[in-house]
């Protein structure tokens, strides 16, 4: 196992936890895993490339190459706690179908630093609601890469949100480009338009539900691919809402006792 130098433990600090935090010797002695765990969340539910299948193309790339940056420094960070042996012992990754909660510790691992992009997972399958995607990587079904190539196979496939709305005649060209020359990686398409005053969030909805019906299923690409068979998928997309349903029974609040009862 190759020893993580300080510049990487620097530069993954960087990438998650942001420049208006000052990373030196004591950050990093401070650092806890609880911390990187949380602020990989943060950064990776704000940076997903899905979130930007509307936007340009040029945009959606660097939002992939942001979000395999995040994963990296998150990795970078599991292998240099690991190194100090600090880092909490992992449970072996469930061989079973769907997990239950109270045998499952709430875990998102990631493959260690060293894995390299067609490297299947090995870990816990995190106690959150999946999408099956993500659900496939995490029981070490495809690799990382393999979801990454599906998500973006899948956009392919749907027009963007500036066609439908140019076709529906909702904008025009016009504000077509102006549109897309003001959107960025903070500000998607729709919520762009919206703050220009160019949709309303009305429009925006039925866009999005009129491109989702016109792409294929995620599933469909790993059969395509070889990768899995159909009765397999089937199989697996079972497991999946049998895991999502264990996890939203086990986030479900207990009933409040009404006072005179309690």
């Amino acid at each position: 196992m190759t020893a993580i130098t300080d510049t990487e433990v620097v530069r993954a600090c960087e990438v998650l936890f942001g420049n208006t935090i000052n990373i030196n010797k004591d950050f990093i002695h401070a650092m806890q895993p609880g911390g990187v765990k949380s602020a990989y969340r943060r950064q990776a539910k704000e940076n997903h490339p899905d979130l930007f299948a509307a936007n340009p193309v040029h945009i959606q790339q660097k939002q992939t190459d942001r979000f395999r940056e995040i994963i990296r420094a998150y990795d970078t960070l599991n292998l240099y706690f690991k190194q100090l042996g600090d880092h909490p012992k992992q449970a072996n990754t469930a061989t079973s179908h769907a997990a239950r909660p109270d045998k499952q510790k709430n875990t998102a691992s990631r493959p260690s630093a060293s894995a390299d992009k067609d490297a299947h997972y090995r870990g816990n399958i995190p106690l959150q609601t999946l999408q099956i995607g993500q659900y496939l990587y995490y029981r070490g079904k495809i690799t990382f890469d393999a979801l990454i190539q599906s998500l973006i196979w899948q956009r392919k496939q749907r027009p963007s949100m500036g066609d439908i709305a140019l076709q529906w005649g909702w904008i025009d060209s016009e504000g077509l480009e102006r549109i897309n020359k003001a959107c960025d990686r903070q500000r998607r398409f729709g919520e762009k338009a919206v703050e220009m005053g160019l949709l309303t969030v009305f429009q925006v909805n039925a866009i999005l539900l009129n491109q989702s019906s016109q792409q294929d299923r995620l599933g469909i690409y790993f059969v395509q691919n070889n990768m899995l068979t159909e009765d397999e998928l089937d199989l697996l997309v079972r497991d999946l809402k049998e895991h999502n349903a264990c996890v939203l029974a086990s986030t479900k609040p207990a009933p409040q006792k009404h006072a005179a009862y309690a």
